[in-house]
C-alpha cells in the first residue's frame, strides 16, 4: 500500500491528531531545537495540513511566508524553497532514526506535502540498519504457507509471554502506587504537595496585514517567540491541536502577538500576556524595529528572556499568587528560583524538601537534580572545611552528574556539569559543557550571566565580560551577582561611574547580598567617599559575622568559592583603603 492510499484508508480527524503530536515532539527535540529555520519550515507544512490544505504548498508561498523571503521571489529561478524542504526531509530521517516509531511525518521526494507514514507494528528497539523493522514487515508478507504457519505459532508464544509480562508490570506498579500513597500520608510523607506540571503557554499567531511581506514578517516572528521560549525548561508551548480533538490541558497563559508596518519601514511589534484563567493581561511590551532588525527579529530577545527565564514574568505571577506553595514540580522550582534572589537557611530547607519531593515522582528530571545540585553547593560553600560541607559537596557533584546522564542534550543538564566542573577546577570541561548548554539556550540570562563568572575566574576575561553583559541585556530586572562582578570589572579598569551606575540600578534583594556590598564597598572608596566605603565594609562584617579586624580572605571566604576571585578582591579591599593595608613581614 503506498503512503497516499494509507492516509486515505485513516480516519481525518485521527491523521490530524497524529500530525499534530509528532510536530510538537519534533520541536521539542534537541535535533530541531538547534535549527529554527527548518522547525520554523516544518511548523509551516504542518499548519497548512491542519487548515485543511490537502494539496502542497506553493514553493512562493513557503518562501516568503516560512522562511522569510522578499514578495519579489521567484521560484522559476530560485531553488531556496526546494533546497530547505530537502534539509528537512533528512532532519526528520535523522530524527526517527533515533527514536523508535509506530507512525512518523515524512515529506515525500517532488512533494511539500506533510504526511504521515506508518509501520504494521511499532519497533523494540533501534535496528542496527535504520531500515531493518521495515524490511522484516514486508519479508512477511512474501513467506510461503508453511513459513507463515511457524510464524503464526511464534507470534501467539510471544503474545501470551507478552501479556503475562505485562500482568507482573501492572502487578508491581499496583505495589508502588500503594507505597508512595502510604508515605504521601504519613508523617514523613514523601510528596510535599501533590505534583503539579509547568504551566502551558499558548503563543497566538502574530496578527499582521494582508500584504505577503507582512505575513512573512509575522511568520518570522511567530517562529522566533516559539523557538526561543520552547528552549526554558519552566513552561511547555501549546502546540497546535488536531481539529476536533480535546487537548489533555487548556493552556495557563496566552501569548498575543501583533505586527504593524509603519510608512516609515519600521515595524511595531507587541506582546501581551494573558492569563488565561481570569482573563487578565498581566504583562505587555511594545517595541519599534528598523528594517534592518527584521526579519531576525534579535531585539526580542531580551523579551523571551524576562517572559519565561528563571525568575521572568510566568514564575513571578505563579509565586505571587501562591506564595507558600512548595508542591513538588513547578511550584517547587518557582520557589527555588525565588529563594536564590536572597537565601535564607530556612528558605533553603524548604526548598531541599520540595525538590527532593519532585525527584523522588520524576527521577530524571533534569531541571529539578540541577537545581538540588545547586543548592546542595550552597550548603557547602560556608561549611567548605567540615564534614557536613564535604557531604554537601560530595551530593552536588553526584547531582550535576545525573542531571547529565538523565538528559545530556538538554541546557540544564550540561550546564549542571558546568558548573560542577567549574567549581572542581576544571577549566576546560566547564567551558566546553558550559558553551554546549548556551548554545541550546541563549536566551537564558541566569546562565550567560554565570558562564561569564566562570570564565573570568579561569582567565577568560574578554570573553566573561562579554557574557555578562548579555546576561544584564537579556534580563537586568534581576542581576545579582553577575551585575556585580560586572560592577567589579569596570572598577578595577578604573570606570567607576560606569560600576556606580550598575550598583545604583540593582533593586532589592540583589542590594542586600554580600558580594554587593563588597563591590560597592571598594566603588565608594575610589571615588573618595572613604566614611561610606567603610560603613559598607561594617555591613559585611556583620552579615558574616566576623570580628572588626577579620582578614578580607576569611571575611570573603564566607560566601565566595574560588580562590583567584577572592584574591582579588581582596587586593581591591586594600589597594582602595576599605580596610588596612597587610602589615609589613
Amino acid at each position: 500500500m503506498d503512503q497516499a492510499k494509507a492516509n486515505e484508508t485513516q480516519d481525518p480527524v485521527e491523521v490530524d491528531r497524529i500530525i499534530a503530536e509528532e510536530l510538537e515532539k519534533l520541536l521539542d527535540s534537541p535535533l530541531f531545537t538547534r535549527s529554527p529555520v527548518l522547525s520554523r519550515l516544518l511548523q509551516f507544512l504542518v499548519e497548512h495540513r491542519l487548515r485543511g490544505g490537502r494539496s502542497s504548498p506553493k514553493a512562493y508561498a513557503i518562501a516568503t511566508e516560512a522562511l522569510g523571503r522578499s514578495e519579489d521571489f521567484d521560484p522559476a529561478v530560485d531553488s531556496y524553497p526546494r533546497v530547505m524542504v530537502g534539509r528537512l526531509r533528512s532532519l526528520l530521517d535523522r530524527y526517527y532514526a533515533d527514536t523508535p516509531w509506530v507512525h512518523r511525518l515524512r515529506v515525500p521526494q517532488g512533494s511539500y506535502e506533510v504526511v504521515v507514514q506508518y509501520r504494521s507494528a511499532p519497533p523494540s528497539s533501534r535496528s542496527a540498519d535504520g531500515a531493518a523493522d521495515e524490511d522484516d514487515v514486508k519479508a512477511a508478507t512474501l513467506r510461503p504457507a508453511a513459513a507463515r504457519s511457524a510464524a503464526s505459532g511464534r507470534v501467539s508464544r510471544a503474545r501470551g509471554y507478552r501479556f503475562g509480562r505485562w500482568i507482573v508490570v501492572l502487578i508491581l506498579f499496583a505495589l508502588a502506587l500503594f507505597t508512595l500513597w502510604t508515605l504521601r500520608e504519613g508523617p514523613g510523607r514523601l510528596f510535599a504537595g501533590d505534583p503539579v506540571p509547568v504551566p502551558l503557554l499558548e503563543v497566538s499567531p502574530p496578527m499582521a496585514g494582508n500584504l505577503p511581506q507582512s505575513r512573512a514578517l509575522a511568520r518570522a516572528l511567530d517562529g522566533k517567540l516559539r523557538d526561543g521560549l520552547r528552549r526554558f525548561d519552566l513552561i511547555d508551548l501549546l502546540s497546535s491541536k488536531a481539529p476536533g480533538g480535546a487537548a489533555a490541558r487548556t493552556g495557563d497563559y496566552r501569548l498575543d502577538t501583533s505586527l504593524v508596518r509603519t510608512v516609515e519601514g519600521d515595524t511595531d511589534v507587541t506582546l501581551v500576556l494573558n492569563r488565561v484563567a481570569d482573563q487578565r493581561a498581566i504583562w505587555s511590551q511594545q517595541m519599534r524595529l528598523t528594517s534592518d532588525e527584521t526579519p531576525e527579529f534579535t531585539a526580542i530577545e531580551p523579551l523571551i528572556a524576562q517572559l519565561a527565564g528563571d525568575y521572568g514574568v510566568i514564575v513571578r505571577d505563579q509565586v505571587q499568587r501562591q506564595p507558600d506553595n512548595f508542591a513538588a514540580g513547578f511550584p517547587c522550582l518557582a520557589q527555588f528560583n525565588r529563594m536564590r534572589q536572597m537565601r535564607s537557611a530556612a528558605s533553603a530547607k524548604r526548598v531541599e524538601v520540595c525538590l527532593r519531593a519532585t525527584i523522588e515522582a520524576t527521577p530524571r528530571d533534569p531541571v529539578a537534580l540541577t537545581a538540588l545540585s545547586l543548592v546542595r553547593y550552597g550548603d557547602w560553600q560556608p561549611q567548605r572545611l567540615t564534614p557536613a560541607g564535604r557531604e554537601a559537596l560530595g551530593e552536588a557533584r553526584a547531582l550535576a552528574l545525573r542531571s547529565y546522564e538523565s538528559s545530556p542534550n538538554s541546557a540544564a543538564g550540561l550546564f549542571a556539569m558546568a558548573r560542577a566542573n567549574f567549581y572542581s577546577g576544571n577549566c576546560a570541561g566547564g567551558n566546553a559543557m558550559g558553551d554546549a548548554a548556551l548554545a541550546l539556550n541563549p536566551y537564558d540570562a541566569d546562565m550567560s550571566g554565570f558562564l561569564g563568572l566562570f570564565k573570568l575566574a579561569c582567565g577568560q576575561a574578554e570573553e566573561g565580560e562579554a557574557l555578562l553583559r548579555r546576561s544584564l541585556q537579556l534580563d537586568a530586572s534581576y542581576p545579582g551577582v553577575p551585575a556585580v562582578t560586572l560592577a567589579f570589572v569596570l572598577s578595577q579598569r578604573g570606570e567607576q561611574a560606569e560600576a556606580q551606575r550598575i550598583l545604583d540600578q540593582m533593586p532589592s534583594p540583589s542590594n542586600m547580598e554580600p558580594q554587593y556590598m563588597m563591590v560597592r564597598a571598594v566603588v565608594l572608596a575610589r571615588q573618595g567617599d572613604l566614611a561610606a566605603a567603610r560603613a559598607q565594609w561594617k555591613r559585611l562584617l556583620a552579615y558574616t559575622r566576623q570580628p572588626a579586624d577579620a582578614a578580607p580572605e576569611t571575611v570573603l571566604g564566607r560566601f565566595m568559592i574560588t580562590p583567584a576571585v577572592i584574591q582579588a578582591a581582596s587586593a581591591a579591599l586594600r589597594d582602595s583603603g576599605v580596610v588596612a593595608a597587610k602589615a609589613a613581614p
